[in-house]
């Protein structure tokens, strides 16, 4: 990613190049937004600890080690929601979250530090809910990226863990339109509540998931 150097550039032109490379993280601060209405749950999505990443300050793929909640961005690419083409400006610019407030691509010193600041949680985002907690925490532990990782590493030494690695697919799947029908909550709020389909992310362990003649998932490793 190209960082302008000190001195070529003093303020915002307006450019939408931060809006572009990715959607920004909320942190503790940003709680205020949803509380207010700028932001609802079907805005955000949720990376879960272990998750492979894009870090567009660095321009390279990471596995964060935290959990991260994040502005959804457009499909098929990194751009913010809220970012609008047309006129190359934020939807919610008035009241965009601290990392954007932050953010000044002439001096990333400043990002940098409100990067470490407390970031958002779930369980904070859940406070009141007991029951919503409760199955964010059982489908962590069953599904967890660290579980995954391990199975994975194991397949690729040549032992046969694709059962283990489709139970775990298969309760994901199984577990979202269950909690839809359970608790009423939206289809809109899963990837907040649940982080982001397996099914999907798996192609970070070099796999993908197809549905075979009878309909049963099968994990094939891309070629």
């Amino acid at each position: 990613m190209d960082i302008l150097t000190f001195g070529s550039k003093a303020e915002c032109s307006r450019c939408g190049q931060c809006c572009v490379k990715g959607s920004p993280t909320l942190h503790f601060g940003d709680s205020q937004l949803i509380k207010d209405g700028t932001l609802t749950y079907k805005d955000l999505f949720t990376i879960r600890e272990g998750e492979l990443v894009y870090n567009n300050m660095d321009d390279e793929f990471i596995t964060i080690d935290c959990e991260l909640i994040k502005i959804r961005e457009k499909a098929g690419c990194r751009t913010c929601i809220f970012h609008s083409e047309d006129a190359s400006s934020c939807d919610i610019y008035e009241n965009r979250p601290v990392q954007c407030r932050a953010y000044e691509c002439w001096d990333t010193e400043k990002f940098m530090t409100a990067f470490t600041e407390d970031k958002l949680t779930r369980a904070e985002l859940l406070k009141g809910q007991p029951s919503l907690i409760e199955v964010v925490n059982a489908h962590d532990l069953k599904c967890s990226y660290k579980n995954l990782a391990g199975l994975f590493s194991e397949i690729a030494e040549g032992k046969d863990y694709t059962g283990e690695v489709l139970e775990i697919l298969g309760y994901d799947t199984y577990l979202r339109p269950l909690l839809i029908e359970k608790t009423g909550v939206p289809e809109e709020y899963l990837d907040l509540l649940l982080g982001r389909p397996l099914i999907e992310t798996v192609i970070m362990y070099g796999y993908k998931v197809e549905k075979d003649d009878e309909g049963n998932y099968c994990l094939l490793p891309i070629q």
